[in-house]
Formats: C-alpha cells, structure tokens, sequence
C-alpha cells in the first residue's frame, strides 16, 4: 500500500499540535485549552466558552438559544481557535454594581481528566439568590483539583442573574414577534448550557448518557426549575440540590405587581407598549440596576413574616406558562410530568441551620442570651399572627415551641442561638425539602434521596458560637476556599470534605450508597467517632418537630 508522505506529515504535526496545546474541534469551531497538575493527577481546562447566542440587544430579557454555526452563517467566534485558557465574563450582578460583568455572559467552562474518556459529566449552578455569584468563583465552584479527584468532567455555567435574567413586565410578555418570555430567563440558560453539555461533552472525554446536576441555594432552585421545565427532559440523569427554597409561590403577574414602577423609574414612559419595550431593552445597564429594589425575598433565613410581606415573595424564579408551568410540589402528579420520559434520581439536602451567620439577614437575628432569644421570638410570633392567622394558632404557641426546642438548655450542642437558628430553618427548610422528598417519590420517574447536614465548623469569624450554616456543605465540598477558615485543615474538617466528596462521586459514578434508601435520612452528624461520622435514621429529620409545624 502507497503511503501519501505529505499527508502522513500534516497528520502527524497535528497530533503533536494538539497535544501541545490541548485543541478540540466543535461544530462552532476550534478550541484551546490549558493542563493544570494537581495532587491527584493532571486536568485539561477549557475556561469560559460561549454556549449560547449573546442575550442583548432585542435578545434581552428572552430565552437564549444555543450558539450554533448554521445561525451565525460560519465559526461561532471571530478568532480562528477561541482562547479557553482565562477567564473571560462573568454576570452583571446588580445587588453590588460596579460597571463590572457583562450581558454577554453565556459562557461555561469545562475540566476533564483526559479528552479520551468516558467519564460522567457533573455540571455545576452556582448560588447567590440568583443576584450573585459566577461560573468560576474562587472557593465555591469546582477546579481542577476537585475534578481530579472525582474523577469525573466537570462543567461550571454562567447563566442570568438579578434583573436581567428574572424579570417580568407586560412589555415583554406581551410582545407577539417573541412570544413566551414570562422571566426565569436564568432556569433557560442552564437548559442551553445543558443542550450544549449533551452535544459536544464527548469531545471532552464526557459521557452525555451520564449528567449529574449539583446546585447549591439558588443554584438548587435552578435544579428544582430543570426537574419542573420540559424543555429539559433528558438532558441530565441525577441532580443534586442542597439548600434548595422548596416554597415557590410568586407567579409572573405577582412578580410584575411588586416592580409594576420599574419601566417608569427607568425613564420608559412612552405611550405604547411597543415604544417603551424598545426603550427597556436599548437602556443602559447602569441606569437599570440603579432603579432595581433588592429589599425583598430574604424571608427564607427568617421566621415567617419575620422581614415583612415583601420578605415573603422572591419575585425571581415565578411560575409562568413557558419553563415553570407549577411549583415543585406539583411533580408529584403523574399528570404534570406526562410528557417527561427521563428518570431521575435526586439528592435533597438541608444544613440544620440555614440561616446561621447568613450576610443577608443575620444581624436581625442575633441571640446572645435566652432572655434575648425568648424577645426576638415573641417578636416574630406577632408579625406571623397579624389578622387571620391569629386564630389560627393556640394562646400557648411560643411556650409549645420553646417546650419542644429545649429552651433554657445549655451545653456544647445546644445555645441560644443554635436555638434560633434550628427553629428557623425547621419551619423554612428542613420540613418543606423532607415533604418535598415524600411527594416527589410518589411520582415513579423520581427517586428520591434526603440529606441532612449537621456537621458543624470548628469556627467561624462573626465572634458567635457556630452552626451548621447556609453553604458549609459546599464550603467543604470545594476545599475551604471561600471562608478561607484558619483551621480549615483539622481532621474534624477534612473528613467532612472527604465524605461529601465521596458521596458526589459514588452519585455522580450511579453507584448505589449501601444502607441509604428513598425512605430513610443520610445524617453527617457533628462527631469525630465513630470514624465515618455518618449515620442513616429511619425518619426524616427534625420529625417531632416537622409535626408540630403541619
């Protein structure tokens, strides 16, 4: 057989090339990456692709659609190989707005052991109440390292967030040349970035039959939003959801009638509605998040109607007719999920005290003594029982809750505010996700699986005695790189890690955790002995005091 030397050359300094420079060839054109070593072995990082067309101009406030080569008539990008080697973007975050982030922000970074695996794929949404946080932020995200020692791909996506990717208002519900843009534009995002994971992760050694979600607060909302969605049906096989908000009540009509001023305050006062949607989508990003109220829909890390009514509503993810036709609890009817064909296994997990030391909220819910701690509940209990809802409750509800929360009682697992703070998170958290689980298993495309989180720091910086706080999982998860604890290396810490650690892998892996069923609780308690501090308790957790609050 004749050999074509030229050919046989070009071959060969082709392969060399991409083993230099670690090229991978898309259907939107080629890519280069980058090799970090790490303690568990060397990775391949593609930072910040783009995976959807940019969301601006007439596209804001729409539903993104997935960057490919037939709509944009050639190469997805203007370079010849797109630099994934840094970072480029992250989201306009309007709660802390500084003329950083971009609009254009649709990008997703991918690590990988090797091209030439089949390894499963877990995909990363990050948290942050959906007005904070990126792809790739430093300490709460994962990196190389993580993805090494997983052994798995791992893909971090950018999506919308405050008011440029949950936003409702009859000017863009009402546009008949885009028909069905109700809001949750950021829940959109996550399903193009997860249609671009399906199409091209086998290029990055991925397996596309084997996707795992892990999101984290609002990031577990974006999770509960893609189990809800259509549009996502068979894009991922398992999920992860910890410190997931279980209640969604706000619909996209509610969602307007708390911003109903907001077209006016931004200078949008045109007579048609036609007139004012050109003027809201050719403002400046500046002018937009100055006029964006944030005081609402901190309730979750308080006792109901702790921080009023507009505390209550976190009028972001809402139900509306496009993506979240019902709210999670509804996919326990077989009727809702009927054009659903993917099953699916899920992990619900809470921390036992979600709202200890949260930024948000936590000075209005400081405890230092019991006495205090007895004022700030009689405090909470008269909002909670304005008007109807008095009758509703016994003359004794606080002695009952202060009966069954041991009030008084002081030792090294039980203060006053550990008191606060379980109670809280009972009432807002730990029996809504357990409710959340029952229901869920009801419907057979649904496995699910409750966690719960009382493994506790060994500090923390607020001067207070600590929880079992709002992101210590992930915290530990990703190696103690956002709080950046002093002794993030003591054995109690790094054996949380490892265990959490674990168990992402063995789900992400679909290898059954012996002993853990849909029926029982997975507890990381708060001791060193025995030497895998975990246990299995037959009922959900918190069930005495998730019956009292039924």
């Amino acid at each position: 057989m004749k050999m074509n030397f030229g050919l046989f050359a070009t071959s060969l300094l082709l392969n060399f090339i991409n083993c230099e420079n670690f090229l991978v060839t898309l259907d939107c054109g080629t890519v280069n990456g980058t090799k970090t070593t790490t303690d568990y072995g060397d990775v391949l990082e593609f930072i910040q692709m783009p995976y959807g067309i940019p969301p601006v101009g007439d596209r804001r406030w729409t539903h993104s659609e997935l960057l490919d080569p037939i709509v944009s008539n050639g190469p997805c990008w203007d370079e010849n190989i797109y630099d994934a080697s840094s970072l480029r973007s992250t989201p306009i975050k309007c709660v802390q707005y500084s003329g950083s982030g971009q609009e254009d922000c649709l990008h997703l970074s991918v690590r990988t052991p090797k091209l030439s695996g089949n390894y499963p794929v877990l995909v990363w949404l990050h948290g942050g109440s959906l007005m904070l946080g990126w792809s790739d932020e430093e300490g709460y995200s994962p990196t190389a390292e993580f993805t090494a020692d997983l052994n798995v791909v791992t893909v971090n996506i950018n999506y919308r967030l405050d008011i440029m990717g949950f936003f409702s208002t009859p000017e863009i519900w009402d546009d008949t040349e885009n028909e069905g843009n109700y809001g949750n534009f950021g829940i959109g995002d996550a399903i193009t970035a997860l249609k671009w994971v399906k199409a091209n992760i086998a290029k990055f050694g991925g397996n596309p039959e084997s996707i795992t979600l892990l999101g984290e607060s609002s990031g577990a909302n974006l999770v509960l939003g893609l189990l809800i969605a259509d549009q996502a049906d068979g894009l991922f096989h398992r999920a992860i959801a910890l410190s997931a908000s279980p209640k969604w009540k706000s619909g996209y009509e509610d969602a307007y009638n708390l911003r109903s001023s907001f077209t006016k305050d931004v200078g949008c006062t045109q007579v048609t509605i036609s007139e004012r949607r050109a003027c809201l989508k050719s403002m400046d990003v500046e002018t937009l998040c100055s006029k964006t109220d944030h005081n609402r829909g901190y309730g979750f890390y308080d006792f109901p109607y702790g921080d009023g009514l507009k505390g209550e509503s976190m009028d972001y993810n809402v139900i509306e007719p496009t993506l979240i036709p019902y709210p999670p609890q509804d996919l326990k009817h077989e009727s809702k999920t009927r054009n659903k064909r993917q099953k699916v296994k899920l992990i619900l997990s809470n921390t036992a005290q979600e709202n200890g030391y949260n930024a948000l909220q936590y000075s209005l819910n400081q405890v230092y003594n019991w006495d205090q701690a007895d004022e700030l509940l009689t405090e909470r209990i008269q909002n909670f029982t304005q008007g109807a809802q008095r009758k509703k409750l016994k003359s004794d509800f606080q002695k009952d809750i202060e009966e069954l929360y041991n009030f008084g009682e002081d030792s090294s697992e039980w203060w006053p505010q550990i008191f606060w703070d379980t109670l809280t998170t009972d009432v807002r958290a730990t029996c809504l996700l357990s409710d959340l689980a029952s229901d869920l298993n009801k419907n057979k495309l649904y496995d699910v699986y409750r966690m719960y989180i009382k493994q506790r720091p060994n500090e923390i910086t607020c001067g207070l005695n600590y929880d079992s706080i709002h992101g210590w999982d992930t915290e530990a998860l990703f190696g103690y790189g956002w709080l950046k604890l002093e002794n993030s290396s003591d054995r109690h810490q790094r054996k949380f890690e490892l265990n959490l650690r674990d168990l992402v892998h063995q789900f992400s892996y679909d290898k059954e955790i012996e002993g853990w069923t849909t029926k029982n609780t997975l507890v990381f308690e708060n001791d060193d002995f025995p030497l895998n501090p975990i246990n299995f308790d037959k009922n959900r957790p918190q069930k005495k005091e998730c019956n009292f609050w039924k």
